[in-house]
């Protein structure tokens, strides 16, 4: 191996190592902790009674725009062989967040205006949506089991 080579090599890792703790970081806890925001959202919209922020669409965007990110650039994506359980656990969990945040929007959508029948009938949508896809996703993933990054 050359002195450019190296020079690379060693720039590769350094870029990987920066963007993992950056911005990948920020994304990793985001997609782990979404489930108990998802939560608290929904118990802080179902106990004022009004819609909350709702920021689908920016949770859904930034994520996968970084870990786009991480799976394009061949440098960063030397981050997944490193820790060979995190392209499974992205994957699995940005799934997660994007049907926690659809439904998380829905419930928001039926809270906008004041009525107890149309808050009760998108509170159900809401429960409906997650658990469909929520098995969709299980069946799936069982159907194509994600697999290390390596094995693609």
């Amino acid at each position: 191996m050359n002195d450019l080579q190296k020079l690379k090599s060693l720039f590769g890792n350094t870029a990987a190592a920066i963007y993992f703790i950056f911005p990948m970081s920020f994304i990793l806890f985001t997609l782990l902790f979404m489930p108990l925001f998802f939560l608290s959202s929904v118990s802080a919209v179902r106990i004022s009674g009004f819609a909350g922020i709702s920021m689908t669409f920016e949770f859904i965007s930034v994520c996968g725009f970084v870990i786009g990110l991480s799976l394009l650039i061949p440098p960063f994506r030397k981050i997944y062989k490193a820790f060979p359980w995190l392209y499974s656990f992205t994957k699995i969990f940005y799934a997660n967040l994007i049907i926690l945040s659809i439904g998380l929007g829905i419930l928001n959508k039926g809270y906008e205006i004041q009525n107890t029948t149309r808050h009760t009938i998108f509170f159900i949508l809401m429960i409906v949506q997650v658990f469909i896809c929520r098995v969709a996703m299980c069946v799936y993933f069982k159907l194509k089991p994600v697999k290390n990054i390596e094995e693609r």
